[in-house]
């Protein structure tokens, strides 16, 4: 079909918005078939925007910030008053972050989270992880049975951050309980988006007048000097960005282990790693399937399409790790393969957390495994449901059994961030399998399950 005329998006577009009809990855292939490697498609009545499908060209635009701006004040459905926040989801909207910002504010704000973020030890993060992990798995184990999404995918991302942020246990269940009205939406979601940045500012003002060696601490003593509104925007985006696709990634590696003999025989039998498990799923089931956006800064072809400046670009994670030009043929544990998925974005804008977040992943699934040996899937995979969302790959409830047991932790200390972090935290942990691991069956599994969201 043809896209190369000023007026395709708009006459053309296909509506993404609302109850879909199918499975997002199902709807993206649809797209696919019918348009190719881009596709045009409304997000709201009226409001059209182009989807990036290929591998290719994603990475393209990912990577080149001089052609593809990130910027949403440059997007043209909201310059020509078609798009309004009333109308459109927050991820298309400008907020002052290193994620929605081009340069200069880009090189301001950037280096901040990479050097706070430096300070963060493997070791530190190994131990916190277990920790909340026993803490959240303690009470529902003595039952004999949880919902892995609920239960523990979706708060340790929270509370593994909110000690970060040198934090208490109850301001954590705080920020967990926040999220949650955030996520139910109706008339507490707003508040609760309200109060979200109520806590971003109040941790910045306390640590503004009583540093310590926290990631807040580090923010405000930098010498890029952000005010304190700048710094609650940067909370703002790493606490976004811990819970979603980290809380997908969690319980998409859990679905993966609790659907898969072959892959929990060979864990079980020390054929792979629960890091491998990880890189694979990144690949196979990305935490994110959409996001917006990047904005041409001059009418342009792209792939065949006449995208016009400020058009807003969807990025594709999940179709470009589908694109059939690319996925039959990755093996998700080569070095070219772990360096190649998209999972963590790439180019300026790349996830500035990857290191971390997966680790964080990897300690959570292997908490798990160890604290319930036997846990299995509850109800029949197929009855399984995914999150109807535009934007995040991840399943609404993940019940499981399991033999009851009493985890419950002794009483500790209260949780401190070392002050002086090793030299373990500038490491990339497990960035490739190790020699003395055998593979297995994986390349037999790959070519088997490689299509996305399956």
């Amino acid at each position: 079909m043809s896209l190369d005329d000023r007026e395709a998006l708009h006459r053309l577009a296909v509506p993404v918005y609302g109850e879909l009809d199918a499975d997002l990855p199902d709807v993206l292939e649809r797209l696919r078939k019918q348009f190719g490697r881009i596709a045009p498609v409304e997000v709201a009545p009226g409001v059209a925007a182009w989807i990036l499908l290929g591998y290719d060209v994603n990475r393209r635009v990912l990577q080149d910030s001089a052609e593809f701006a990130r910027d949403p004040r440059r997007w043209r459905e909201a310059r020509e008053g078609r798009a309004t926040p009333e109308k459109v989801p927050g991820p298309f909207w400008y907020f002052r972050n290193a994620l929605a910002s081009d340069d200069p504010d880009h090189s301001r704000y950037r280096p901040v989270i990479v050097d706070a973020l430096s300070g963060i030890t493997a070791d530190g993060t190994r131990l916190a992880v277990r920790r909340i992990a026993t803490e959240l798995l303690a009470p529902v184990a003595l039952t004999g049975k949880a919902d892995l999404v609920a239960d523990f995918a979706f708060r340790v991302p929270l509370l593994v951050l909110n000690r970060y942020f040198g934090l208490s246990a109850e301001e954590g269940l705080e920020l967990v309980e926040l999220m949650r009205q955030v996520w139910d939406g109706g008339e507490e979601a707003e508040k609760a988006r309200l109060s979200l940045f109520a806590y971003a500012q109040s941790v910045t003002a306390r640590r503004r007048e009583n540093p310590g060696s926290d990631i807040v601490s580090r923010m405000v003593r930098h010498p890029n000097a952000l005010d304190d509104e700048e710094i609650a925007h940067q909370l703002i985006l790493l606490i976004s960005a811990a819970h979603d696709p980290l809380m997908n990634l969690i319980a998409n590696t859990a679905h993966t282990l609790l659907t898969d003999e072959e892959v929990r025989y060979d864990l079980a039998g020390a054929h792979l790693r629960v890091e491998e498990v990880v890189d694979t799923v990144l690949w196979r089931s990305p935490p994110i399937t959409l996001l917006p956006g990047r904005y041409p800064v001059r009418d342009t072809l792209l792939e065949g399409a006449y995208v016009q400046e400020g058009d807003c670009l969807i990025i594709g994670y999940g179709p470009a790790h589908a694109d059939p030009a690319v996925a039959p043929y990755i093996d998700p544990l080569s070095p070219s393969g772990i360096r190649g998925h998209l999972a963590w974005g790439t180019g300026p804008h790349a996830c500035p957390a990857q290191r971390i977040s997966r680790q964080i992943a990897v300690d959570a699934v292997s908490a798990l495994l160890d604290l319930l040996p036997d846990v299995r899937l509850a109800v029949p995979p197929e009855s399984l449901e995914r999150r109807r969302s535009l934007f995040a790959h991840g399943l609404k409830a993940l019940p499981v059994t399991f033999t009851p047991v009493d985890i419950t932790p002794p009483t500790e200390a209260p949780w401190q961030q070392s002050q002086n972090p090793s030299s373990s935290s500038q490491e990339n942990p497990a960035s490739k399998p190790s020699s003395s691991v055998k593979r297995g069956r994986l390349p037999e599994w790959w070519s088997k399950v490689w299509k996305f969201g399956r």
